[in-house]
């Protein structure tokens, strides 16, 4: 009977364990690799954490220099600004004196030449033929046509005088309305720059809370950036003039403007963005024929040659490769606060000026105080195809 319930127990209670298995025990090994590899698990999320905390501090980091930079870049611009402004003011003062001294030439001019024709009036002797007349024998004659050329030179000189003084006023008047023009466009840029300015700080002082320390820094950057642009200014005046010096003692062409000197392609450029000289300025606008301002302008005639720049002035002084004032070629776009040239060789440049003036070529490259020079062309770090 034992026999026969052992019999039948042993299949039962392999049949009970292979249904319901009981856990197997863990040895001391296998349970010191699990917490092993939790733990290293642990370990490497913990990792994990503090490389983003650190990717995230330099994020950080990164934005507060960006933001820094910004802040002086922008207000290195409007300080460059306001001081172009003031010069340019004193430029229209003097050039309103010249144009009423001038006026006031030409009215001496007229009164003299008024006097002149009344004396001529009132004596009756308005005709050289009576002087012919009255003349009594040959030596007469010879001493009155003496008389006579005398006359008619000093009548001559009187009116070439007239004319002369005449252009010089219509010159002086020309000249002080462009520039007049031109502080107009410098005082809508200014406005719109330091708008803009205002608008940055307002947000940023939002965002952060230590944001005063930080403006602090881009005033200090500012300041050191501005100082360095001024003494490169400098240097690039002292250049100038040695190359107006040398442009003085060659006659220069009175034909077609070209461009000179540089690389082909660069000369391409100028010389089809000279095609346009004399064609209107318009604020905003990027037409070459019916009216550009000046970054639209140039924006418009590198499109031709394949080469995508920036819209704004703004954004063309950090485009393309920077380049020294002495290794500048036509085609290298003259970056100022709130406007842009393009170079054309020989000391010279095409822009699109002012509403009154238009597109036009001017003679001095800095004649407002240059922040950079951009070759657009050709990239900052050198990297990509070169035309």
């Amino acid at each position: 009977m034992k026999s026969i319930c052992f019999r039948i127990f042993i299949p039962l209670m392999a049949l009970f364990l292979f249904l319901f298995p009981f856990p197997a025990l863990a040895s001391p090994i296998t349970q010191a690799e699990q917490e092993k590899q939790e733990a290293e698990a642990r370990q490497e999320e913990l990792n994990k954490r503090v490389t983003d905390l650190e990717d995230s501090k330099e994020d950080v980091q990164n934005h507060i220099q960006k933001l820094v930079q910004e802040l002086a870049r922008s207000m290195t611009n409007i300080s460059i600004l306001e001081a172009d402004m003031k010069k340019l003011k004193d430029q229209i003062q003097k050039e309103d004196r010249e144009y009423e001294k001038a006026k006031k030439d030409q009215e001496h001019q007229y009164q003299l030449m008024k006097k002149r024709i009344q004396y001529l009036y009132e004596e009756g002797n308005v005709t050289y033929l009576d002087i012919l007349l009255k003349a009594k024998n040959i030596g007469d004659v010879v001493v009155q046509k003496e008389y006579f050329k005398q006359l008619y030179q000093y009548d001559i000189k009187m009116l070439e005088n007239y004319e002369e003084v005449k252009k010089q006023v219509l010159e002086r008047k020309k000249t002080l309305e462009e520039k007049t023009s031109e502080l107009e466009g410098m005082n809508l840029e200014y406005q719109i720059q330091k708008s803009v300015l205002e608008d940055t700080i307002k947000k940023k002082k939002q965002e952060s809370d230590a944001f005063e320390e930080k403006l602090k820094k881009a005033q200090e950057e500012s300041k050191a950036l501005e100082e360095t642009i001024r003494k490169k200014n400098h240097e690039i005046e002292l250049l100038i003039r040695q190359e107006l010096a040398r442009q003085s003692q060659k006659k220069q062409s009175m034909g077609e403007i070209k461009s000179i000197g540089g690389s082909e392609f660069g000369r391409q450029v100028a010389d089809y963005a000279l095609q346009f000289v004399g064609n209107p300025y318009v604020y905003g606008g990027t037409s070459l024929t019916n009216g550009a301002d000046c970054s639209g302008f140039v924006q418009s005639v590198y499109k031709q040659f394949g080469v995508s720049i920036p819209r704004t002035s703004a954004q063309q002084t950090h485009f393309g490769k920077e380049i020294e004032y002495e290794n500048m070629e036509p085609g290298d776009l003259i970056c100022y606060s709130g406007h842009v040239s393009m170079y054309i060789g020989d000391g010279r440049i095409v822009h699109a000026s002012s509403a009154k003036a238009g597109i036009k070529v001017d003679s001095n490259p800095a004649y407002r105080t240059i922040v950079s020079i951009r070759r657009p062309w050709q990239p900052e770090q050198g990297n990509g195809e070169e035309k």
